[in-house]
């Protein structure tokens, strides 16, 4: 099982997340990405983040955004 993350209003990151809280976990809002939507829509259509459709909207999971993360981590490294 997974430890718990937590992001900054203290608050556990659910296993599922909504596009909204998304933008919270990578904390796009606080680095001041003028657009966070367009933004994951931009990796998404690259194939880089994993999203799920349910209805008209797109889910993430926990561990979709990780790999995302360390996905990205291992790319910038790759550029110095």
């Amino acid at each position: 099982m997974d430890s718990l993350i937590y992001v900054p209003d203290d608050k556990p990151v659910p296993e599922v997340m909504l596009e909204s809280e998304l933008i919270k976990f990578l904390r796009l809002d606080a680095l001041g990405v003028r657009n966070p939507a367009n933004t994951l829509r931009y990796y998404r259509e690259r194939g880089i983040l994993q999203a799920t459709r349910i209805g008209n909207r797109n889910v993430y999971t926990r561990t979709g955004a990780c790999e995302f993360l360390r996905l990205l981590t291992r790319e910038n490294g790759k550029r110095i």
